[in-house]
């Protein structure tokens, strides 16, 4: 009686043992095929083979990748996935002193700098962007202290050349850093050398920067890059957003980005 008591407990141990090792194989068979779809999915939006409208919604997916959009040849765009979740395309890049954005009206149309450091993406794309189909704007900043702060609208259009890249679109706002851009919206853009703005002077002189000015602005993301507080006497030309250090502080970081509303594809 006692041998056979023995023989069945030792016998529901080597069962048990046996079942935990099994499910163990099955988690890691399970976490190898997820890293390998991952890496799947990372090999085929990379393979030129595949036509991106827009930047992969794949959950860390990000880098350099082509995309095509209506009315434009199919061009490289930079794409983030970690700041605010996949799919973001960033238009717009902002971290040193060494790209100059005080630019003309053509440099601002055709964009400028290196997609893999500060840059801006360029009006024309933007617009093709934009119209392609229904997207999000969202602006992260951060501060000289490693504070980050973000500013989110949930639409975003921006017209073609013809009216001047006016942005009829905004929607509505969400975040940490204040809404410093709604007195933007159905305005054109405006360049040193192409004065669209509400007012008698020239908004994007006296900011010496580029934007989308009223009266002039309580954002000119695009002004001089001064590191953190700027003198009263530079007169509101650093690279500010009034909502959060207001229109006195430059920032260390910048990133504007766009991503579709609908993230079915």
């Amino acid at each position: 009686m006692i041998v056979s008591c023995l023989f069945f407990a030792f016998l529901c141990l080597a069962i048990s043992e046996c079942l935990t090792l099994q499910s163990n194989v099955l988690m890691r068979e399970k976490r190898n095929s997820s890293n390998d779809n991952l890496l799947e999915n990372v090999q085929k939006c990379q393979n030129e083979t595949v036509v991106l409208t827009t930047c992969p919604h794949n959950f860390g997916i990000e880098g350099i990748f082509e995309i095509t959009v209506p009315g434009l040849d199919p061009f490289p765009v930079m794409c983030d996935a970690t700041i605010a979740g996949a799919g973001w395309t960033v238009i717009a890049s902002r971290s040193n002193v060494n790209l100059n954005f005080f630019r003309n009206w053509t440099e601002y149309t055709r964009g400028f700098g290196d997609l893999s450091g500060d840059f801006f993406i360029g009006l024309d794309k933007l617009h093709a962007i934009t119209k392609s189909q229904t997207h999000e704007l969202y602006i992260y900043l951060e501060d000289f202290s490693g504070v980050t702060r973000f500013a989110q609208y949930d639409d975003f259009y921006i017209e073609n050349e013809n009216v001047l890249y006016k942005m009829t679109k905004l929607g509505t706002y969400t975040g940490d850093a204040g809404d410093s851009l709604k007195t933007q919206k159905d305005h054109k853009f405006s360049t040193y050398d192409s004065d669209n703005d509400s007012t008698n002077e020239n908004c994007a002189l006296t900011r010496l920067g580029a934007w989308w000015y009223s009266s002039c602005t309580n954002s000119n993301l695009f002004g001089i890059y001064y590191s953190g507080t700027y003198a009263s006497s530079m007169d509101y030309k650093g690279m500010y957003w009034h909502g959060w250090h207001g229109s006195l502080y430059s920032y260390k970081t910048m990133k504007m980005m766009v991503r579709p509303k609908c993230r079915c594809l």
